[in-house]
């Protein structure tokens, strides 16, 4: 793998509110000159290790006014739901980084040693160590109710390892939103972010479909519709979930969380979402 080294600087945009509650960093990206004026600045976030615990240590918090309740549906659904759809509102190929304010040349994340680029038409997201939690990379469109799918590669991942698909995020430095988590192991979850914490929607499940380890290819779907998430693994229907959040709309984009290898490297090749009917 050829590596560029030429980095550029980015802005870190410091939140104490969040260093003292989450002791993690908000780290902005510069906006790509070629992208429409109401285009927001794109934005990583790398959450601490500590705010990573939380995601399985800590208590259940209550929400006000009232609690939320989110529930696992394990009904049957119809697969490869693209074949209702018809073609794409949106699709990036990936050939430039235009749509994530992303070059060819390999950016470190400020605050952070993870690196990201652009490289034969997909987005590559570099993880040296294993530290620095949940890191994203948004791309410009916000939507609320759609059906969204990216292909990824996993040139570097083993056992706990998490990468996915984030979407529903309010800001694109901001924590919250869904993630759907996929571990190297074979093993998926729907993860919400809210002001009130992180909670896992259902248990740890191991997938048939996905495929295992480095070296693996695997197409992740969800189909987002009001309260209803529907995750789809390689065009195959995974689980249902309803949840009561109040994340109807947002940003959408890629992340991942070298829980277990040092060099962790993933790649995204392509990136679409549908519009529902």
């Amino acid at each position: 793998m050829n590596k560029k080294h030429s980095l550029s600087i980015r802005k870190v945009l410091l939140i104490s509110s969040l260093l003292i509650l989450l002791q993690a960093c908000n780290f902005p990206l510069s906006q790509n000159s070629s992208f429409d004026d109401k285009v927001a600045t794109q934005a990583a976030f790398a959450f601490t290790q500590t705010a990573q615990q939380n995601q399985y240590l800590a208590t259940s918090v209550t929400a006000t006014p009232a609690p939320i309740i989110p529930t696992l549906t394990p009904t049957s659904e119809l697969d490869n739901p693209k074949a209702l759809l018809g073609n794409a509102a949106w699709q990036d190929s990936l050939a430039s980084g235009n749509s994530f304010g992303l070059g060819t040349e390999e950016e470190q994340i400020s605050g952070t040693n993870a690196t990201i680029w652009i490289e034969n038409g997909s987005i590559n997201m570099l993880r040296p160590t294993t530290s620095g939690g949940y890191i994203w990379y948004s791309a410009y469109p916000n939507i609320s109710d759609f059906y969204l799918e990216a292909k990824f590669e996993t040139e570097s991942c083993n056992g706990v390892d998490e990468y996915g698909l984030f979407f529903r995020k309010p800001e694109y430095a901001d924590k919250a939103g869904y993630y759907f988590v996929v571990t190297g192991e074979g093993k998926f979850n729907l993860m919400r972010w809210t002001a009130s914490g992180s909670t896992l929607l259902g248990d740890w499940t191991a997938s048939e479909d996905l495929a295992k380890g480095p070296n693996a290819v695997n197409t992740l779907g969800v189909w987002a519709e009001g309260n209803t998430y529907k995750l789809y693994i390689n065009d195959a229907f995974a689980a249902k979930f309803e949840d009561n959040a109040g994340l109807v709309s947002g940003y959408f984009g890629l992340f991942s969380n070298s829980k277990q290898t040092a060099g962790m490297f993933i790649k995204m090749d392509e990136i679409a979402y549908w519009n529902l009917p």
